[in-house]
């Protein structure tokens, strides 16, 4: 079994290369769990979806993912 949601929070979510905010909370909705990002212009909802993760470094405090666009 992968990470629980638990371990996403506090990380810093990366959309490729750019900053995108750090994550604060999740929502557990079956089928579709989505993270809770603090952003510089409020907070994103952003889906937690495996096909835009890239990489997860819970040592560096990082999860990068592919975003589609218009997500943030």
């Amino acid at each position: 079994e992968g990470p629980s949601l638990d371990d996403f929070v506090g990380l810093v979510l990366f959309n490729r290369d750019v900053r995108v905010g750090e994550i604060t909370d999740y929502e557990d909705i079956p089928g579709n769990p989505c993270l809770y990002v603090d952003t510089e212009n409020g907070q994103a909802m952003i889906p937690l979806h495996e096909d835009f993760i890239l990489s997860v470094d819970p040592e560096a405090g990082e999860i990068v993912m592919d975003l589609p666009d218009g997500l943030v």
